[in-house]
């Protein structure tokens, strides 16, 4: 699938989509980050979508270790 060949309210859900694993990630690793900056990057329709997906990505990574489980060599 070439990306380039999308609308841009698709283009624009996918960096949403980005944004919001991004948070998800950091926040599973301990890293910093800044959400209210993060969520107010994201254009203001798409915010709820932000939010319902920043979810869903907290949600999954439940299922995978959090940054101080991973093993240090």
């Amino acid at each position: 699938m070439n990306l380039a060949n999308l609308t841009q309210e698709e283009k624009d859900k996918i960096n949403v989509d980005l944004a919001a694993s991004g948070v998800a990630y950091k926040e599973r690793l301990g890293l910093p980050y800044d959400l209210y900056e993060t969520e107010n990057q994201q254009p203001e329709h798409l915010r709820p979508y932000f939010k319902e997906r920043l979810e869903h990505y907290r949600e999954n990574g439940k299922s995978f270790p959090r940054g101080f489980e991973y093993e240090k060599e």
